[in-house]
């Protein structure tokens, strides 16, 4: 019998590689001039092709838009400070700063921006940002970004973080919690910073193409009472209930509660049109339900969260040769933690952060197989459960700038992997637990060269019992031209440990571990510009070049089996541009597009890369009927599947409607999805039948919001 796990990996057909000769592998590793003449990874003449790019790409830009400028009035006065009231963000450097002075290419989506646009989960706010993409296939949401996102993958090469905390589980290293299977209410969020390239510098395995860090809001910024109802098209209906308490003596409490049961839509998949098959129609067979919990008790110093969710999703899609339009056929994530955390300013240049935390994850699967004329119920289960703690000191170094230092320890309590048959009888086929001990070890200094230039130089050293170390540097230049403009040259080294699974799981029929594998690694160039046209009016553009080695793939033995290797490299090199801004009326839109091209060494296609991807979003208030309308669009070119066909490009549309104050402890918000009908494809994940698979068509929902006068 295969496992879930397995299953994906022997339907991926880019990763079935045969073995090669070492020989042939080396002649590879030639072909790509990594490892000669390179910068933190990164071969020397790909740093100076980018180079190249940028400051051609930099100069068209800014000559096609200097009459404008030239037109624009600017901002008033010496007083008038960078991108005054901009956003600020903490991810990039463990401290506070505004976009335009923290050494990334960074996007805030704000409370009001999730709240104006209507994003009900974390997937549909990651899809507005410039160049990220989601896809779905029926089970999970996968993020891509930079031209990256291969079906299947779990998003193991992002990291995701709430409040600072890290959210990828210890047994598959996944980050792959985008719809409902994020248990954190969107109402619940202050604001999401996406802080693109490698933070492996400061944060250590994982963040290679992106780290995402979900701020919540505070028990004061909430009501004391609220509730808010949904539901929609494909029977879609939540209730959310939350209050935000002051207890006295400096203390404060935030307790949020969720409930969700969509019963999912009928679909039809044309591999399984026969009539054993219902001709290809699963009905009844496409539901989800959970709940999410969260709470947060803020007391001087001190803050302690708690967050625990559940989400079961039915599989319709016949997946891994199970029974098709079988309503038994399941997954559920689970995951929770509690955390204490502690931050104290030790004097005006002096500060103290510490936390200490439980995680677990739970994964079930149960799957139905034909056999015969008996239905086999398999099932996959993950327990996974760690401690861990964090330190971080920041002083204010006299003439020179901000040192930052920490360091982090995590402890498995248990990595338990098991899979087996229940019935026709019990036989256990697989139950493996290898619990991992990690650290890291993490300094950045910020040196004030000139007042125009900030230098930013980061290191970060990580070992564990399982993984071999990892050293990770980061180095920045951020300029400021003027008052208007500033530029930013990024350079990185970022690495991904292999997970659990891809480590020690043996089953005996379909796969063998691999105690050699070693980690991923990641060395990236960016040269990115931001300009202020005018007080309201902003604008970037980036350049950047990635060269990844050592990709952890699965490779077909002469046996049969499945084993993780080492095996294959991939480059990505884009440019990136948005301009955004406040106009007439309190209009607001912002425009963007991402250019890109990537490549693998072993398959020159990758497969779910667009080369382009486009946004449009904009909103406008209607003081005199009290509502506030918001559209969005988003176009993708063109991606490859794992078959090797291609799946067209399209473009969505979408409305939101939210009226404002329509009664002081009432609002109403409507909204509908690819409003258009516009059919459209994501290229199916491993496992699949269907090569592609038919997304959603136009969708409405109504959701009610209620909340006590403050």
């Amino acid at each position: 019998m295969l496992s879930f796990r397995n299953r994906i990996i022997q339907a991926y057909g880019i990763v079935q590689l045969p073995i090669r000769h070492p020989a042939e592998l080396a002649g590879l590793h030639q072909g790509t001039g990594i490892g000669k003449s390179t910068v933190l990874g990164l071969s020397w003449n790909k740093v100076e092709e980018s180079l190249q790019i940028a400051r051609r790409v930099l100069l068209t830009t800014f000559a096609l838009l200097a009459p404008a400028l030239a037109q624009a009035p600017n901002p008033s006065g010496p007083e008038s400070i960078l991108f005054d009231n901009l956003p600020v963000v903490e991810a990039a450097t463990l401290h506070t700063q505004t976009l335009q002075e923290a050494p990334a290419s960074i996007t805030v989506i704000s409370a009001e921006d999730i709240h104006t646009y209507g994003f009900r989960t974390l997937g549909e706010a990651l899809a507005s940002v410039r160049g990220l993409y989601v896809t779905y296939d029926r089970s999970y949401y996968f993020a891509g970004l930079r031209g990256f996102s291969l079906p299947g993958d779990y998003n193991t090469r992002f990291l995701v973080m709430l409040n600072g905390h890290y959210l990828t589980e210890n047994i598959y290293d996944s980050n792959n919690f985008f719809g409902q299977d994020f248990d954190l209410d969107m109402d619940l969020v202050k604001r999401i910073e996406i802080v693109r390239g490698p933070s492996s510098a400061l944060y250590g395995s994982n963040g290679i193409f992106a780290t995402i860090n979900i701020l919540t809001k505070s028990p004061v910024e909430v009501k004391h009472l609220s509730a808010s109802t949904e539901t929609g098209s494909f029977g879609d209906k939540k209730i959310i209930v939350s209050s935000g308490t002051q207890l006295g003596r400096g203390a404060n409490l935030l307790v949020s509660v969720s409930v969700f049961n969509n019963t999912g839509q009928s679909l039809y998949f044309p591999a399984y049109d026969q009539a054993q098959n219902n001709y290809g129609r699963a009905i009844g067979d496409d539901g989800e339900r959970g709940y999410h919990a969260f709470a947060s008790l803020v007391w001087r110093n001190w803050t302690f969260t708690g967050l625990f969710g559940s989400d079961q999703k039915q599989i319709p899609t016949g997946a891994y040769g199970t029974v098709f339009n079988d309503p038994g056929n399941w997954l559920l994530d689970a995951r929770g933690y509690f955390e204490a955390a502690y931050t104290r300013d030790l004097s005006a240049t002096r500060k103290l952060r510490w936390r200490t935390y439980y995680d677990q994850y739970r994964y079930r699967q149960r799957y139905d197989d034909a056999i015969g004329n008996t239905i086999q119920d398999d099932r996959d289960l993950g327990a996974g459960d760690w401690v861990g703690t964090q330190v971080g000191y920041d002083v204010a170094v006299p003439h020179v700038g901000t040192l930052t230092v920490g360091g982090e320890l995590n402890v498995d309590i248990r990595a338990l992997q098991q899979y087996y048959e229940l019935s026709p009888q019990r036989v256990y086929y697989l139950s493996v637990d290898h619990p991992n001990v990690s650290y890291g070890l993490f300094a950045q200094q910020q040196w004030q060269l000139s007042p125009s230039w900030n230098a930013y130089l980061g290191v970060r050293y990580d070992g564990s019992k399982n993984y071999t170390h990892f050293v990770s540097p980061r180095a920045a230049l951020v300029y400021r031209a003027s008052p208007n403009t500033v530029y930013k040259f990024l350079v990185g080294r970022a690495f991904r440990n292999p997970s659990a699974y891809e480590e020690f799981y043996e089953d005996g029929v379909s796969q063998v571990r691999n105690l050699s594998l070693r980690p991923e690694q990641a060395g990236t160039f960016e040269v990115a510009a931001e300009h202020q046209f005018t007080k309201k009016v902003s604008g970037l553009i980036s350049v950047y070049h990635y060269e990844m080695r050592d990709l952890i793939e699965g490779v077909t033995l002469d046996s049969g089996l499945l084993q993780y290797r080492n095996v294959d490299r991939a480059r990505a090199t884009g440019v990136e541009t948005e301009l955004s801004g406040k106009l007439f009326g309190g209009f607001q839109t912002t425009a963007s597009l991402a250019l890109q091209r990537t490549n693998e060494f072993l398959d020159s296609s990758p497969n779910n890369s667009p080369h382009a991807v486009a946004k449009l979003r904009g909103a406008l208030p209607l003081p005199k009927v009290r509502l506030q309308a918001a559209a969005a669009v988003q176009y993708l070119s063109r991606r490859a599947t794992l078959n090797g066909a291609e799946v067209p490009s399209y473009w969505l549309a979408d409305v939101t409607l939210t009226t404002k104050r329509l009664h002081p402890d009432f609002d109403v918000q409507f909204g509908v999805r690819n409003i258009f009908n516009r059919a459209y494809w994501d290229p199916g994940s491993p496992g699949l039948i269907e090569d592609q698979l038919l997304e959603n068509g136009r969708s409405v929902y109504l959701k009610l919001i209620w909340g006590t006068k403050e």
